[in-house]
């Protein structure tokens, strides 16, 4: 491609290399940056160094790299390397400034390929954190799954409720509002909040907790590691008695992480405090998701499943829910055990025909989808199918279900084809949106509104939208 001749003095012929005190914001930069991601580029430029230099114009106002900028601060940098735009004009560097970030969103990923990328670096021992992607993500992305795009239903196909609507531009949600879909509640607010939790669940009572909280495998230069994941769910499950039926049963949903070249059992602190607190470790299943994906693995076995801590302080009997292979075949009285003698004893049940149900196993065979738009979904997003399991087994129709980390809203989900009633629990207000659309797309007679004034989520998304446009003029 030839170059303009207007524009021959091409800023990235020349690199310098400028203190951070010279360089200063461009005021009306559109970009947010927020502490999590410019952590993620802090940390990326002590694994690979600055290879972006920062690009500002002639007065040291930053065009591009405001990111970089504030990242090299966090680091604590004396200078970084620039590339100055000399000779451009006001519009050119106002423009590029949009144009630097969105042509680089109008990018696509090929899952697929990326995830077989991210395989491969795993198998080379790699700290895939560094790539930019969340953990939560590239759990989701390298997840075995029977086919290339979808989880298996109730009945083996596709199960269209765990397809996800486009997320709205701009959340409708704000922290602090609790909305009502149909007989669920879900407020956008902070699980580790005792006022939170005790507004959300307004008296009632759970028979379930079903959640799958963030795996512990957070870098210290982000959140502090597994000390700061330990304490979120100190936090959360703090008051969880206060909220749990005497024979509630709380079941956590965690996968393995390995670091070092070992599995790590990050969840042993937090288990011994669950027992001191006065909840029985009673109970350990495996969540089977189906094939593993191919790759090296570092010398490991494909990983195709996940843990489901189960946790109580009396016991409740299982639901009899799955089908018996010989259902209705009559006990011989020859089936008891073997004596010494070689004689072989009575069958306890001898002349009953075998029950139709039975209570299931504790491997959950239920398959995993891998990721599908992973810039807008829910990055730890999983099959409606498993908390509707769950619900079905150690709850009956009516019952509560509490979600402490509710995202986007696959519990309640199950909730509304299980016929129990869901209390949720989710931080960030876009999240919430997505929960309402996934919500309102399955079940569009299902009724939305907040719970304080009783207005209709559209008439609120209306109403919010004016004052935003309000705000900016």
């Amino acid at each position: 491609m030839t170059a303009n001749p207007a524009n021959t003095g091409w800023p990235a012929d020349k690199t310098e290399r400028w203190p951070l005190a010279r360089l200063a914001p461009y005021e009306r930069n559109a970009r947010t940056h927020s502490d999590e991601q410019v952590a993620q580029i802090a940390a990326s430029i002590q694994e690979f160094g600055f290879t972006n230099p920062v690009l500002a114009d002639e007065t040291g106002t930053i065009i591009a790299g405001h990111g970089r900028v504030l990242a090299a601060q966090k680091l604590g940098l004396d200078d970084v390397p620039v590339m100055v735009a000399r000779g451009w004009s006001e519009a050119q560097i106002r423009a590029y400034l949009l144009a630097d970030n969105k042509l680089a969103l109008n990018a696509g990923w090929d899952t697929e390929t990326l995830a077989l990328e991210l395989g491969d670096l795993k198998a080379m021992g790699f700290d895939l954190a560094l790539t930019g992607f969340s953990d939560a993500e590239i759990a989701d992305l390298m997840a075995p799954g029977t086919t290339d795009t979808a989880s298996v239903g109730p009945d083996g196909a596709d199960d269209p409720a765990d397809a996800q609507p486009e997320p709205a531009r701009a959340a409708v949600t704000r922290s602090g509002d609790l909305w009502l879909l149909g007989e669920h509640r879900l407020l956008c607010g902070d699980s580790t909040d005792a006022a939170t939790v005790r507004r959300l669940m307004d008296g009632d009572r759970a028979a379930l907790l079903f959640t799958s909280p963030p795996y512990g495998n957070q870098r210290n230069y982000t959140t502090g590691g597994i000390g700061d994941w330990y304490a979120l769910m100190r936090g959360v499950f703090a008051g969880v008695a206060d909220v749990m039926a005497d024979d509630g049963q709380v079941l956590v949903n965690l996968g393995m992480i390995h670091r070092d070249g070992e599995w790590q059992p990050y969840w042993q602190g937090w288990i011994e405090w669950m027992r001191a607190e006065g909840w029985r470790r009673f109970g350990l299943c495996t969540w089977d998701q189906g094939p593993g994906l191919p790759g090296d693995w570092n010398g490991r076995l494909a990983p195709s499943f996940e843990f489901i801590f189960h946790f109580n302080r009396a016991s409740r009997q299982a639901n009899k829910i799955v089908p018996c292979r010989w259902a209705g075949h009559v006990n011989s009285e020859k089936g008891g055990l073997r004596g010494k003698d070689g004689t072989v004893g009575e069958w306890t049940h001898a002349g009953q025909g075998v029950q139709d149900v039975r209570i299931p196993d504790n491997v959950i065979r239920i398959t995993r989808h891998k990721a599908r738009g992973i810039e807008t979904e829910h990055p730890a997003v999983f099959p409606v199918k498993l908390p509707e399991f769950l619900m079905q087994i150690y709850t009956d129709a009516g019952d509560i279900v509490f979600e402490p980390f509710s995202g986007s809203g696959t519990t309640i989900l199950a909730g509304q084809r299980a016929g129990r009633r869901v209390r949720a629990i989710e931080l960030a207000p876009e999240y919430v949106d997505l929960t309402i659309a996934r919500c309102r797309m399955l079940h569009p007679d299902v009724p939305v509104m907040l719970a304080d004034d009783g207005r209709s989520y559209d008439d609120v998304a209306m109403e919010r939208s004016r004052q935003d446009v309000a705000d900016a003029a």
